[in-house]
């Protein structure tokens, strides 16, 4: 079974090849990473995701055996700005989230779900992270504009029938993008990025193509690029380096580019905008799974010590009567 799914993850993964369509796919990580936790405390969306945003979690502050409760993630970002899609063209963000809650917690089962669970849980659709980890769960990517809080459905365990499970305080994880990464899985940018020049030298000319490859096998650069991983329009901006050789840099479509030829550049320089307004950010939360029992004796307790304070009191006042009484024969 664990074969056919990560097959099923590689084809999805190959389906999406093409280092300018990614925009956040789950199956990357879920492929590559068994824990998606590090053990720098670091959630991997981070790897992709380079820009720092908020991302909050709520969770109640205690729940009992059996309890189906509600773990929320807020992504919150401007509705209003548009995000640079593969192509180029301007579009709404889309969102994604990774939970990370401890063993034993699971997704609640859509007979456990209340209706009002069953109805905001409706167009979202939450998976494992794997089969080996159904306490960790990974949503995306969503459309933004609907989901800047997305619920997550969570039953917790009984320790009864749970060994791994105590009745203890416990940490719950929560990872949450919105907007396309600056990185593809292999390590390349996306066009989601500001693109900087490869070396120092002078702008010598700036090759504008629809199609990548209508590129002409003939001209000066094309040697230099390679545009097979490129299917939106590109500009391909030519640098004259100081020894008078020739390099090239791939500015995909996106990031509008703000050098012109005659410009001297050095290596590192900015030559674009950068377009990306997405970012990404975790948290943490405590949650204490209790025992009923403890909190049924613990009320008991705080029930008899007042009922014993009450109690001292009203003997008190009888004492109090009794001497006043005495003081008067």
């Amino acid at each position: 079974m664990k074969k056919i799914f990560l097959a099923a993850i590689a084809c999805v993964a190959l389906l999406f090849a093409s280092a300018d369509r990614a925009s956040a796919y789950p199956a990357y990580a879920q492929a590559a990473y068994d824990n998606p936790r590090e053990a720098t405390g670091k959630i991997v969306c981070a790897n992709c995701h380079l820009n720092a945003m908020p991302t909050k979690l709520e969770v109640p502050q205690s729940v009992t055996p059996g309890q189906v409760f509600d773990a929320v993630v807020k992504i919150p970002y401007d509705t209003s700005v548009q995000q640079v899609l593969g192509d180029g063209s301007k579009g709404g963000l889309n969102v994604g989230a990774v939970v990370i809650l401890p063993e034993g917690f699971r997704m609640a089962t859509e007979d456990e779900m209340t209706d009002k669970q069953r109805e905001e849980t409706a167009d979202t659709y939450i998976q494992p992270y794997s089969e080996e980890s159904p306490n960790m769960f990974v949503v995306g990517p969503i459309a933004g504009d609907d989901h800047q809080e997305i619920v997550f459905p969570v039953k917790a365990p009984d320790p009864k029938e749970d060994s791994r499970v105590s009745f203890m305080k416990y940490l719950v994880y929560v990872g949450g993008n919105r907007g396309r990464g600056q990185l593809n899985p292999n390590g390349s940018l996306s066009n989601n990025n500001a693109f900087t020049a490869s070396t120092d030298g002078t702008i010598v000319d700036v090759l504008n193509l629809e199609d990548p490859s209508e590129l002409d096998p003939s001209s000066p650069v094309a040697g230099l690029v390679d545009l097979s991983e490129y299917y939106a329009p590109v500009s391909i901006v030519s640098i004259e380096k100081p020894d008078g050789s020739l390099a090239a840099d791939v500015i995909p479509a996106g990031p509008e580019l703000m050098a012109n030829v005659g410009d001297a550049v050095s290596k590192g320089q900015v030559l674009t905008t950068n377009p990306n307004v997405g970012g990404f950010g975790q948290t943490e939360r405590e949650l204490v799974l209790q025992s009923p029992t403890r909190v049924l004796g613990l009320i008991g307790f705080l029930g008899v010590v007042s009922f014993a304070q009450i109690m001292l009191v009203v003997k008190k006042k009888q004492i109090e009567k009794i001497q006043l009484a005495e003081g008067f024969m």
